[in-house]
């Protein structure tokens, strides 16, 4: 995993790696008609790496937003390093398409989040792209300019429903087909499914949407989560006898239901269980920010300024707005019993 210093130097790293220049359609396409060598970021060190020219790769490509179970297969087949490839890649946008096309689209991770995902499934290099750099490139350019020459794909490996290029225009199949004329070779690989249904991020999107946090952990392999820094609130909590800590959601993070939850709490390397509320706490003040209040069971610390980690476990009831503040308290009681019992605790075993 990524320290915080290597973080830090990650985001600088992202800026000048996607600080790409305004470019007409027109040269949009050229650009990549010319020999030009991209940077990859080498995860294991957090800086760019160069290829050497007898280096291959084999290499993920895709959006990668959340890294679901589909997502995983895809990067684990090019992890292995099929076709005898030195070394293996993830190829993606420093911010998915689908939020790009259509800014209502919550991300499910963050950069730092994918880097350090792709990391631990065994990728060694990711080359991240600007979106409005490539996406008048014709579908074959991309494959052989981009993919084959610049960045040394030797196997691809898309998912079964990848577009690309110009229009969106390329699909999977052709990919294929533009590796098979180079000398290389592309793998398709098939739909995850979870009870008949594809796994994709818009269905994670939808059951988070639901409250059926269950389902998208599911589909996540992992629990759907928040890493913010903890900030100042009202201390209503703590004059009701349960001290909470205060997160923003980020305005481009999708949102979980509106409600109460059983979460994990990661705290400076430990881990702790407790009863989170997401919304805009309508008992509290009245305002339009998405905020995540956890109550931390068995803590006792100030988290003030420190980063954070909040799983969605399980989602206990909707917000409501209780009349006064002893309803409030009487409900968060059974929050953290309903808590308790879902994470089969008691208080000697926390």
């Amino acid at each position: 995993m990524y320290s915080a210093g290597r973080y830090l130097f990650g985001k600088r790293l992202l800026r000048r790696c996607c600080a790409f220049p305004k470019r007409s359609s027109q040269q949009k396409t050229q650009i990549y008609t010319k020999d030009i060598s991209m940077k990859p970021i080498d995860l294991a060190t957090g800086k760019e790496a160069v290829l050497l020219p007898e280096e291959t790769l084999s290499c993920a490509i895709g959006n990668f937003d959340g890294v679901h179970l589909g997502h995983k297969a895809l990067i684990l087949r090019a992890a292995s390093r099929p076709g005898g490839a030195t070394k293996s890649a993830v190829w993606t946008f420093s911010e998915p398409s689908s939020r790009l096309l259509d800014g209502k689209i919550g991300l499910l991770t963050t950069m730092e989040e994918r880097l350090s995902l792709f990391r631990a499934l065994g990728i060694d290099l990711v080359f991240l792209e600007d979106f409005d750099s490539v996406r008048n490139v014709e579908a074959h350019s991309f494959a052989e300019n981009i993919l084959y020459r610049q960045c040394q794909v030797r196997t691809a490996v898309c998912g079964f429903n990848f577009y690309y290029g110009k229009n969106a225009a390329g699909t999977a199949e052709t990919l294929s087909e533009s590796f098979r004329l180079l000398g290389g070779h592309a793998e398709i690989i098939p739909p995850c499914k979870i009870d008949g249904v594809i796994v994709s991020s818009s269905e994670i999107r939808a059951a988070l949407a639901a409250g059926d946090v269950g389902r998208a952990t599911a589909m996540l392999d992992r629990p759907y989560s928040l890493t913010a820094v903890v900030r100042e609130g009202k201390q209503l909590g703590h004059r009701l006898g349960f001290p909470t800590i205060n997160q923003l959601f980020p305005v481009e993070r999708a949102l979980p239901r509106f409600g109460v939850y059983a979460t994990r709490v990661a705290v400076d390397g430990k881990r702790y269980y407790g009863v989170s509320n997401v919304g805009v706490r309508p008992t509290v003040e009245h305002t339009t920010q998405a905020n995540c209040e956890t109550y931390i069971l068995d803590f006792d610390g100030n988290l003030y300024g420190k980063t954070v980690k909040v799983e969605f476990c399980h989602f206990l009831r909707p917000e409501e707005k209780f009349e006064s503040p002893t309803a409030l308290r009487d409900a968060i009681f059974q929050n953290i019993t309903q808590t308790r019992a879902f994470f089969h605790l008691t208080e000697s075993r926390l």
